[in-house]
């Protein structure tokens, strides 16, 4: 469904992305990981039309979608989070989520079917707190409606920007149980990025691994984790033939 090809950007005389790359098919979950300015929140902002890249592709079923608005993106069928989270305070859970799938109704003509507001507040655990200001939500529960408020516009694919971050183990394993949920429901293709590997091994089919905005490998997290290049970047340099990031690979 969504197929990312030869994406450049740079920023004056830094190059933050080189040539990068990910796919991603319906009903899959991929994680996309790596260190600290690898470049994996700019080729989400690439792919979410918030940045324009240099070059390269962007491909939702079949139709270009580089150098496009937001809005346009959005309406053809990618939602996404954001590490910051950005809600509106000052309206209540219900109407966050209600502004989302009126605007998605509006500018759609086609697509997955839509997740009612009642479904998606069951679904994620806010219908007891669906009349609170969003402003006035723990953090944990302001990240479950951010997530909701994305599904609301009924995307193919759903970018999650760093959504584990802040969380406890409780809150992440409930965060990996309501992706499962959402891709099994929906079909959906869902693409990770965040720093909690253990988390990222257990919720993701496939991994990409992003440093200093290249792509470096891909493949079943298993698989992965045996990459040379990859111990290198996670644990050190001279360590890419013998030792392995201390992560525990899930099922």
């Amino acid at each position: 469904m969504l197929s990312v090809s030869g994406i450049h950007k740079s920023f004056g005389g830094v190059q933050a992305l080189a040539d990068a790359a990910l796919d991603c098919a319906s009903g899959e979950v991929i994680g996309l990981i790596g260190p600290n300015g690898a470049g994996k929140s700019t080729l989400v902002n690439v792919i979410s039309g918030f940045l324009a890249p240099d070059a390269g592709q962007v491909v939702l079923d079949g139709a270009l979608l580089q150098g496009r608005t937001p809005q346009h993106i959005s309406a053809s069928g990618i939602a996404r989070t954001f590490q910051n989270l950005r809600v509106f305070r000052d309206l209540t859970v219900r109407q966050n989520i209600e502004v989302a799938s009126l605007r998605a109704r509006q500018l759609r003509r086609d697509g997955p079917p839509m997740l009612g507001v009642d479904a998606l507040l069951e679904t994620f655990g806010l219908a007891d707190r669906m009349s609170d200001a969003a402003g006035a939500l723990p953090y944990g529960t302001r990240r479950w409606m951010e997530i909701a408020r994305a599904m609301a516009t009924g995307p193919r694919i759903l970018l999650l920007d760093e959504p584990a971050a802040g969380l406890n183990d409780e809150e992440s394993d409930r965060l990996h149980q309501i992706i499962t949920r959402l891709r099994d429901l929906t079909r959906i293709g869902v693409v990770v990025i965040d720093h909690d590997l253990t988390f990222i091994n257990n919720v993701c089919d496939r991994l990409f691994v992003m440093d200093q905005g290249r792509l470096i490998a891909s493949g079943a997290p298993a698989a992965v984790w045996r990459n040379p290049k990859v111990i290198e970047v996670y644990v050190g340099p001279g360590t890419g033939t013998g030792a392995t990031p201390a992560v525990e690979l899930g099922g």
